[in-house]
């Protein structure tokens, strides 16, 4: 059966998420979100002070799916941590990704995906809330309609791809297939928007469970160049023992 995570419009706000008359946060889901990214501080070794929490892409907008996540943003000044941007933002992304897979944390079925962001980026989004403030930062617009790409032969040489890699085990050939496919999502997304022909190949590659079976294969093969078994027998005989 082919599965296809497609753009979707309507014309209320996800109300498993929002009260679709005022469209405000409800009350139980914003008390939740505000727990999650308390218990994510506490998760973290790095100390965080949260600025702000907000709600960004479909979730926050008029084109969700029964597949779509909540983008959850933690606002962040890294400026103030004295640290490289590049490897604090490698770092809250790893947190992120295990806090996540750790917890399996959905509200009302619907999955959450933290990410960290520091004050000086900016997001495209069709709407920006602001959990703290309880209040739309930017107001999202009705969408009249969204231009659908052909996405199918961009997304079959991807599913080629991702299957030698994975069939490789290699670990660098598989965090490199992880990193271009975020990579594609976020050109496109700063470029386009979010109905780029980019953001939607990542949607249909995830929809098909290939980025899932990616960061399985990453896990497995961690795992085995960390293990003693994966070594030969001459490499264990000349290792440095201090």
């Amino acid at each position: 059966m082919r599965i296809q995570e497609e753009f979707q419009v309507h014309d209320t706000l996800n109300p498993r998420l929002w009260d679709t008359t005022t469209n405000i946060l409800l009350p139980e889901v914003r008390e939740r979100i505000i727990l999650i990214c308390n218990a994510f501080e506490q998760y973290i070794d790095v100390p965080i002070e949260i600025l702000d929490i907000q709600l960004v892409g479909s979730n926050a907008s008029y084109n969700y799916t029964d597949k779509s996540d909540l983008d959850v943003h933690i606002m962040a000044n890294f400026e103030l941590l004295g640290e490289n941007d590049v490897i604090l933002k490698a770092y809250y992304e790893a947190k992120k990704s295990q806090f996540n897979k750790e917890m399996n944390i959905k509200i009302k079925g619907v999955e959450i995906e933290i990410y960290v962001q520091d004050i000086r980026s900016i997001t495209a989004s069709n709407g920006i809330y602001s959990v703290c403030d309880n209040a739309w930062i930017k107001q999202p617009k009705p969408i009249k309609s969204i231009t659908k790409h052909n996405t199918e032969k961009e997304v079959g040489k991807w599913i080629t791809k991702i299957q030698q890699v994975i069939d490789s085990g290699d670990y660098d050939k598989i965090n490199k297939a992880i990193c271009s496919l975020y990579l594609m999502r976020t050109n496109s997304i700063a470029v386009d928007g979010e109905y780029g022909k980019g953001n939607q190949i990542f949607k249909d590659i995830r929809a098909k469970g290939y980025l899932q079976k990616l960061k399985d294969e990453l896990k497995k093969a961690m795992s085995k160049n960390l293990s003693l078994e994966s070594m030969s027998a001459g490499q264990i005989v000349n290792s440095d023992i201090d």
